[in-house]
């Protein structure tokens, strides 16, 4: 699993400090998920894509994300038009009439979340986990969320590395799934034997740790230096932020 699929690039947005990043991101996606306007809405859509563009990820990996991420909005979409009351959208039919008022909502949401999911990858996604760790312990973030944030990175690709063994393993023993009995125990078996493996893998690196001296923290050997693109990006986001919040 690979959660650094947009750090590699050479564009002006590679290239910034992740701490101006970091701060430039999140008033920004917190003001895109409180908004309720879809004027404001449409004006951080079009950010989110001025971004986008500037970071130069427009490619096939940018859309099978964002198709994760519009495959939960589907959900919404099929019950949200049709238990919110308000003016009938096309028909008229007791409960299963689409309001105007749900589905616009629908579409508020749906546009508010693509906004914030290429906020996230054009700005905290243009740089490696590594350094992302480094610039939040330089913000004064807790120390314990990032420790937590930077294993969770180094070891989910180890998780899936299993799971994809155990999933040639039951390949290799005919294992087809139908809706019996048979493939639910199946798949019972399967979760219990990964979560158990995930917890044996996890107290091994603990031992590890300790027997190094980790003491839950990790130092820092050198530091950021802000230079005057950096300074002028973080400027520049905070008038767009103040722009949308003020509109």
């Amino acid at each position: 699993m690979n959660l650094d699929g947009f750090s590699r690039g050479d564009s002006p947005l590679h290239h910034l400090d992740p701490r101006m990043k970091i701060v430039a991101y999140l008033p920004l996606a917190v003001l895109t998920a409180l908004i309720d306007s879809f004027f404001q809405v449409l004006l951080a859509l079009a950010t989110a894509l001025i971004l986008a563009g500037t970071a130069r990820i427009f490619s096939r990996l940018l859309l099978q994300r964002l198709a994760v991420v519009n495959m939960f909005m589907a959900f919404l979409w099929l019950t949200l038009p049709f238990s919110v009351s308000g003016e009938p959208l096309l028909w008229q039919a007791g409960a299963l009439s689409p309001s105007i008022e749900g589905t616009a909502l629908s579409l508020l949401l749906t546009l508010k979340t693509n906004a914030i999911a290429l906020y996230t990858v054009s700005l905290p996604g243009t740089s490696t986990v590594m350094s992302l760790s480094h610039a939040m312990l330089h913000l004064r973030f807790p120390r314990k969320l990032v420790t937590i944030f930077y294993f969770f990175y180094r070891y989910i690709g180890v998780i899936s590395r299993e799971f994809s063994t155990m999933q040639r393993m039951l390949k290799a023993r005919a294992f087809h799934a139908t809706s019996s009995l048979h493939t639910v125990r199946v798949y019972g078996y399967f979760t219990g034997i990964l979560f158990i493996r995930s917890i044996e893998r996890a107290e091994r690196v603990y031992h590890a740790l300790v027997m190094r001296n980790f003491t839950g923290e990790f130092p820092l050997l050198f530091h950021f230096n802000a230079r005057g693109n950096d300074i002028a990006f973080l400027c520049l986001m905070a008038v767009v932020t103040l722009t949308i919040a003020f509109l």
